[in-house]
Order: structure tokens, then sequence, then C-alpha cells
């Protein structure tokens, strides 16, 4: 017994550690103006939290603000600018969503399909008699039962641009993570692999892949000139991930990520990433800039422009009913948070306000709700 206890005495010294070491994005304090905010921006920046941060405001389908701080690419001396592109993670979500939503609105599928109908692969274990079977619906809002594979799904990477076909990538790995946690609708628990079932589905009703279907018709009526699943050729827009060597992550990365591949250099207490692509691209594998993520949340909230006014209440129910494709809401917005190795972003949206704020930056450390927070707060006083 006394071994078990010295164990759990390590981790949690371990784990204190990690705590006390770890980068802390600075909280802001009388924050005025954009002036304040651009000056607060440069001290999250210097905090090891992350080395660049992009921010991009809209209203009504126009920019009010946007900003972008710190260094995008250390190892090629790189500033950031507001046309830097950095992986957006989960807020990859909200156009999965609006991709399926818009696909209900044509007619194509319904919310009530049943997901083992389009794709007779899905076989889930412990769905109990006279229980539901899963269907979009559930899938949208977090429902199913599936649960989510988190961390494995960190080391569903790759480094070339050329992507899997996202149906054939999730049959490969279903079936170790088919065992339903919970009766469908019988609870709301985060899946990623709901989202990557998604993509199946969005792939068997279009005949296209994936990645084209959210570029037709997401990209091009929501204006995101500047995203995809890949970077671009040059490397010159590209923020490079960073993680600092004191977090919670660290340990996994060598058993998920392989830190031969995965790390270019150490600068201090800071790791370098190479550039990387995310497997599962329906639940994480977009790219692009801050000033794209804000058009995503303008697109998310404005009727006609991707959806049906009813549709859109759907996905921002005004009772208590979940939200289909927004991960939080509160009284007056509803937010996706996109985070994992190298990389943070957020997307919020304020649908009364018709307002869109974005946060993206290249570490893993970074509170991007905080800065949210400071610029709505700075962007109703003025």
């Amino acid at each position: 017994m006394w071994v078990v206890g010295l164990v759990i005495t390590l981790l949690a010294i371990l784990a204190l550690t990690v705590f006390l070491l770890a980068p802390r994005t600075p909280r802001p304090a009388g924050l005025r103006d954009r002036t304040d905010l651009a000056a607060y921006l440069e001290t999250v920046a210097k905090s090891g939290a992350a080395p660049s941060v992009s921010v991009a405001v809209m209203r009504n389908n126009a920019v009010l603000w946007e900003h972008a701080v710190g260094t995008a690419n250390l190892l090629a001396q790189r500033p950031a600018h507001t046309d830097t592109r950095y992986h957006w993670w989960s807020v990859t979500k909200v156009a999965t969503a609006l991709t399926v939503l818009g696909l209900v609105d044509d007619g194509v599928i319904d919310l009530d399909t049943e997901v083992a109908m389009l794709l007779p692969f899905f076989q889930v274990a412990g769905l109990e008699t006279g229980s539901h079977p899963i269907t979009i619906r559930h899938l949208l809002n977090h429902t199913s039962g599936l649960p989510d594979p988190i961390p494995a799904m960190f080391g569903w990477v790759r480094y070339d641009r050329q992507g899997p076909d996202q149906t054939a990538f999730l049959q490969e790995h279903f079936q170790g993570f088919c065992s339903l946690r919970f009766q469908p609708g019988s609870d709301r628990r985060y899946s990623n692999l709901g989202f990557m079932v998604l993509g199946a589905v969005i792939e068997k009703v279009t005949g296209q892949q994936f990645e084209d279907a959210v570029a037709a018709r997401v990209f091009g009526p929501a204006g995101m000139t500047s995203s995809g699943f890949v970077f671009d050729e040059d490397h010159d827009s590209e923020a490079l991930g960073s993680h600092p060597v004191s977090h919670v992550f660290t340990p996994l990365l060598p058993f998920y990520l392989g830190l031969g591949d995965l790390v270019a250099a150490r600068r201090g207490t800071t790791l370098w990433f190479n550039r990387f692509y995310i497997n599962a691209a329906p639940p994480t594998g977009l790219i692009g800039t801050a000033r794209d993520v804000a058009r995503l949340g303008q697109a998310a909230m404005r009727p006609d422009v991707i959806l049906q006014v009813e549709t859109l209440d759907l996905m921002m129910p005004d009772d208590d009913s979940p939200s289909l494709g927004w991960s939080e809401k509160g009284h007056e917005w509803y937010q996706h948070r996109g985070g994992g190795p190298g990389y943070a972003a957020i997307l919020r949206i304020y649908p009364q306000e018709g307002l869109s704020i974005a946060v993206v930056g290249n570490g893993t450390a970074l509170e991007v709700e905080t800065i949210a927070d400071a610029i709505h707060n700075v962007e109703m006083t003025r």
C-alpha cells in the first residue's frame, strides 16, 4: 500500500509543479478602448501563453476591428499579421454543423434520420432495447452517447498535405470507440467522434469529399477566402504551433504524436512544432485567419446566408434545449472553443448585437475566452 501512496504523492507533486510553472494568460484590467486592447494583446504574446495572437471583430457582416501581435514563426523570424493562418481545432465543428444543417434545409436529410440508415457500418455497442437509435440531431447536439476519442485523437495527425478519405478513416477507427456511454438522448457529453460521423454522412449524401462539401456550402456563402484544411505551400502566412514544456499535455506527446516528427526546436521553455495536419477533419481540421473565423460566426447567425431562419433557430435556441453545433451558450451569446497541441481558438457570437468575435493563437496554453471577454467589454463601451 505504501507504494501506491508514494506514486499518488509523486503524481500530485508533478501535477502541482506543472500547474505552478505553466504559463498564464494575463488578466485584463482597465481596458477602455482598442488601443488598450492592442497593448493587452502584446502583453499576452509576451507571457508565454502564445507567441502570437490574432483577433477579429465583425458586426452585421462588416469588419469592425482586427489586430495581430507577436511571432507567428520564431524559427523563420516571421511576425504575425492579420492574414496569418492558424489551426482552429474544434471551432471546425461550427462549419461542419452548418454544412449538415444546409443539407437539412435542402431536404437531403432530416435531423431525425437514423445514422445507421445512411452508414451501414455504423453499429454501436450498448444500445438498449427500447432506446432510440442515434440520429443526426443527436450527433449535432452531443447527445448521441458516443465517446470522445481524446487523447488518442492527438495521434491522428500527419505531416503531408494529402489527407485521408474521411469515411474510410472513420471506419478504420470506429470499432475502437463504438461503445455507448449513455443511451441516445438521455444525457449530453461532448464527442469529437460524433462529428467524425457527421463528416461521413456529408460524404454519403453529397457524393463529395468532406472538405469539398464544406468549401462549397460554407466557405463560399460566408466569404471565407482564407480558410481550408491545409496551409499554403509558401509558409509565409503560417503560424507554427508552440507548446510550453510545463503543460498537462506534455507527457502525452511522445506517446501519441512522436516528438521526433512533431518538434522542430526548443527555445527556452517552449517547444516549436513542425507543420502538421489533423486527419480527423470534420471535428478539428480547419485552418485559417481570425477574420475568417469571425466571418463564419456572421454566417452562422444571419438568415439566408447558409441557413433558413427556422434552422438557425434550432442552432441557436432561446430555451434550455441543446443547440446544434455550438458547444456552449450564455445569456446573450453562443460560442465554440478549439484547443489542442500548438494552437487555441474561439468563436463567439452575440446574435442580438449582430456581433462575432474571433481569437486565434499559436500556443496550447492560451486562454482564448479571457481575451474574447475583454474584446466584448471594450466593444460594448464604444
